[in-house]
Parts: C-alpha cells; structure tokens; sequence
C-alpha cells in the first residue's frame, strides 16, 4: 500500500474507524489512531511529520491567535486541494481585510509545500478528529465562517461547527458515487453532517445531483482550478534559456512525464526530425534524471541546470528541478500530461491554461477535466506512439489547424472559470462584512 494514502480522508482507515464510530468508539478509535502516529512514525517520515507538527498544538495556536477575534477558518486536507483554494484565499484576503486567516492542513504535504502561506495568517495542522479536539479548537479560533474546501469531512468538527452557529461552507466540492459516504453503513452519518452544511457548491452537475439523490441540496460554483490556472497564465514570467531553446521551432512540452509515456515521446522525435521537446518528469531524483538523458542523448539533450552543454543539435531540453512545469507550458505548442499509463493522469488544466492541445494515456476516467477536454476536441487519448503520430501529423503540417486546437483549449478554460465570484457571493451572504 502506498503510504501517501494514509493521509488521504476517503481511503481504508478513515472507513474503518466510522465503523467503530457506529458502535460508539470512533473517538476512542481516532485517540489511538493518533497515538500509534508516533510509533507508525519511526518508519515513515510523513507519519512522523503529522505527528510531530500536531504536539502541543493547542498552546502555539492560542499563542499564535493571542485573542483575535475575527478569524475566517480554511482547512485543506493537502497541498492539492490548497492549492485550488488560492483564488479564492486571494478573494477574501482583498475583501474581508479586517479579519485574519487561519489555514489548517491534515496532511504533511500541505504544510511542507504550499508556497503561498503569505495568504494566511496562521498555519497549523489539524488537530486529529475527536469531540475533546474539536471543542478546544474552536474555544480558541473562534471563527466567524469555516470553509472545508473540495470534499473532507470530519464528524467530530462539523458537528461542534453547527452546535456552535458558525457558518460552513463546502467548497469547490466533488462527490462521487464510490465515496463511502453515500454507501451503506456510513451514509445514515454522513448525510445529516452534509445537510447541515450551510452552503456546498460544488464543481459540477454530477456532484449536484448525486447530492440531491440523497436530500442535500447544492449549487454549482465549477471549479477555482480554472480561475486559478488563468492566474498563472497570465502571470509575467521570462526564461532565456527556454526562450532561445524554443524560438523558431515548433515544441512540445512533456509534463510530469514516467517512463512509458517518455519512451513514447523518443520514438516521436526520432520520426520528426524537426520538432522540439521540453521534458519535465515527475521523477527528479539523480537515478531518474540519468535514465531521461540517457533515452534521449541521441537528440543532444541537456539538462536545463546545465544549459551551457546544449548544442545547435539539441533537440531535448530535461527540466531537473522542482517549481518550473507550471511556467515553462507557455513556451511550448502542444503538450502530453504524464501519468495516464499508470496510476492516474497529472494536472492537465495548467497545459490547457496557455492554449495547448493535449494528449495522455487511458488512465483518466476517474478525473473530470480529461473527460471535457476530450469531448471538446482539443484533447486525445494515446495508447502508443502511432496514435501520438496519427493526431501530431495535422498539427505539424497545418500551422491553421493547430492554432485552432490551440484556440479551443483557451476557450474551454476561459468559459470554465468564474468559480470564484460565485464562492464570494455565499461568503458575503453568510459573513457581512
């Protein structure tokens, strides 16, 4: 089992905990849970970071908070979901000026990663989900709204978060089906927990409906990631290394890339002699680097921390640190999104925010936007390279029915976006300024 899952709120061990939540344990169960952390810990870092970033949580946060009494409360289970709420911690930030922002994560990767902390006024973990925790959380913040962003939820706090009158909005959430939630033995719990959500608005009409089959009423909001992706677009941003790379040439970017899909894109390049590639793999580890360089050397690539090996033959450019990838899309004229040959396909909106047509491997059903970008036409699904030949040939023939493709992925993302306004209009309904 992939340990990442443990922090992941739908997974096997929250489900087994509800289980004995059932029989009247759950908080005895969540004691022990966070208990065996420290044990658990010794042989995984991301156990042992939880554990330690939650020891004597509530006396720094009480320190921290020092009476402040105009808090709003944000919490993100990860540095994803943190991520989609960027926008709108933006929006509040401009328009509730007098009030502070706390920003709690579950996870590790929340707190070690996201980069925009300037956004809150307080960070700090979660505290584990027991009713003594919940109440001596909220004796402290006091909050005027809290706000759970996508899909987590946990009993112990929503419950003390209705008691208290404080106002909870869900948001940019996303339901579905397979979630235990709305499955036999949970549902009867979850459910209640969901209706007594004072707003949740949710990205899509499936989710909408899904929530009205069991009584939870919901409005369309579509997803902050759009607005957020739009953001970065048109962020100023130069790289000369890119940009001289790139000039007069048609490039396409790999992104997150494994190894299936990099093994696709050589055999690609070796059949067209004059495109160029950006490769950024998910993996940046030495070993993996190595490998990258190695399939593609005899296209003289380089490393982009090691820009002064390039040649006038260099035809690969490898992207060997952290933070680029978001960036370096809009020096590219297509891009293929990692991941779909394996466990689940990468952020493809970021590529698709600069105006690139997109191609991935089968392994997308599970994410919405692959789906519309599909039917939208500007997307294609890859089983090998002889379909990414077939759907690049137009491409690199017809510079008009590229710039179409390239058009209609602009437009989608265009037309997607506005998820934040319609956030703000139930934050000003529920917190008067």
């Amino acid at each position: 089992m992939d340990t990442s899952d443990i922090w992941n709120p739908i997974h096997w061990w929250q489900s087994l905990l509800l289980r004995l939540m059932y029989l009247n344990f759950y908080n005895w169960a969540m004691h022990l849970f966070g208990a065996s952390l420290g044990l658990v810990g010794k042989f995984n870092d991301k156990l042992k970071a939880g554990y330690e970033g939650r020891k004597n949580l509530f006396p720094r946060l009480e320190k921290a908070l020092d009476g402040e009494t105009k808090i709003i409360w944000f919490h993100a289970a990860s540095l994803g979901e943190a991520e989609q709420a960027v926008p709108i911690l933006e929006a509040v930030r401009k328009e509730y000026n007098q009030h502070k922002i706390l920003l709690t994560f579950f996870s590790p990767s929340g707190m070690d990663h996201f980069k925009r902390k300037d956004l809150a006024d307080f960070v700090f973990y979660l505290p584990l989900d027991t009713k003594s925790n919940a109440r001596k959380f909220l004796d402290i913040v006091k909050p005027g709204l809290a706000f759970f962003v996508k899909y987590e939820i946990w009993p112990n706090f929503f419950r003390e978060v209705k008691h208290r009158g404080i106002p909870l909005i869900i948001a940019p959430a996303v339901f579905l089906p397979d979630f235990f939630y709305f499955k036999n033995p949970h549902k009867k719990h979850f459910i209640p927990l969901l209706k007594g959500a004072d707003q949740i608005l949710v990205q899509d009409e499936n989710s909408q409906k899904l929530l009205a089959e069991h009584g939870v009423k919901s409005n369309i909001c579509g997803d902050s990631r759009f607005d957020r992706v739009l953001q970065n677009a048109a962020t100023p941003f130069e790289d000369k290394i890119l940009h001289d790379f790139t000039q007069n040439a048609t490039t396409l970017i790999g992104g997150s890339t494994w190894q299936k899909g990099e093994e696709i894109l050589a055999e690609v390049l070796k059949a067209n002699p004059d495109l160029k590639m950006i490769i950024a793999p998910h993996n940046i580890k030495e070993e993996n680097i190595k490998r990258v360089s190695d399939l593609f050397k005899p296209y003289g690539a380089f490393r982009y921390s090691q820009a002064g090996h390039q040649t006038t033959e260099s035809r690969v450019c490898i992207i060997d640190n952290i933070g680029l990838l978001s960036r370096l899309y809009r020096y590219g004229d297509m891009a293929y999104i990692g991941g779909a040959f394996g466990k689940g396909i990468h952020n493809s909106l970021e590529a698709a925010a600069y105006g690139l047509p997109l191609f991935f491997g089968p392994n997308h059903q599970t994410f919405i936007e692959p789906q519309l970008m599909l039917k939208e036409g500007f997307a294609t699904e890859i089983k090998g390279a002889n379909d990414l030949q077939k759907v690049l040939n137009p491409m690199l023939k017809d510079k008009t029915h590229l710039k179409i493709l390239q058009q209609q992925a602009r437009t989608f993302v265009e037309q997607n976006s506005g998820s934040v306004d319609k956030v703000m209009l139930s934050f000003n309904t529920l917190l008067p300024k």
